[in-house]
Order: structure tokens, then C-alpha cells, then sequence
């Protein structure tokens, strides 16, 4: 990482990052942190691929709502408006009615919740 520097910066689902990671230890070994960071998103990825590309798709869609937040939205896969509302770092900026079509974007093409 010395003398390594930021080139750009962008927000990416824990989906991704699996993705990506899965190719990298197809192609090399992975590094202690790569492979700790594939574990992670393994036991904590909630989207396959293509559900993860439509949910995007579908959330940018929306007038108040940025690709960070999209983000957000698909690593929680919130199920209640409540927890929805909490996501936006200004929550201003966000107009509830893209909030209630958010979770019910979520609700349509995300996994659906286990039966308890």
C-alpha cells in the first residue's frame, strides 16, 4: 500500500466486492485481507448478481435517490419503511415517496425474507 494512491472513489455492494473477489482467487492467491474481506461478504451478501443489477437499476430510477444510497439499500435489503427512513445521510434530500418505492423495489426483486 506505500506509495499507492486513491484514484477515484466510488460506492460498491458488498455484491460486487464478492464478485470481483471470486474472479481475483481464480486468477491468484489472494491477499490475508482479500481473503478475509471474501468471507465476509460470503456470510453477509443477501443478492446474487443479477437480483443486485436490477435492484440498482430500478433504485436510480428514482429522482432523490444517489447511487451511495442505492448501495446502502442493497447491502440491508431493508423490509420496513422505519429502517428505510434511517439510510440517507441527509435525510432532506430524500423525498419519502422514493423511500416507500425503494423498499417496494426491494420487496419485489430482492430474496424474500425467511419464514421464522
Amino acid at each position: 500500500m506505500i506509495g499507492e494512491e486513491l484514484l477515484s472513489r466510488k460506492p460498491v455492494t458488498l455484491s460486487k466486492v464478492k464478485n470481483i473477489l471470486k474472479k481475483r482467487k481464480e486468477e491468484s492467491e489472494l491477499t490475508y485481507e482479500q481473503e478475509e474481506t471474501l468471507k465476509y461478504t460470503s456470510a453477509f451478501c443477501k443478492v446474487t448478481k443479477k437480483q443486485r443489477d436490477k435492484i440498482m437499476e430500478e433504485l436510480l430510477k428514482l429522482e432523490t435517490i444517489n447511487e451511495e444510497l442505492a448501495v446502502k439499500i442493497i447491502d440491508l435489503l431493508p423490509q420496513e419503511i422505519e429502517i428505510m427512513k434511517i439510510l440517507p445521510e441527509k435525510k432532506s434530500e430524500v423525498k419519502e415517496e422514493d423511500l416507500v418505492a425503494a423498499l417496494e423495489i426491494v420487496k419485489r426483486y430482492g430474496p424474500k425474507p425467511k419464514k421464522k
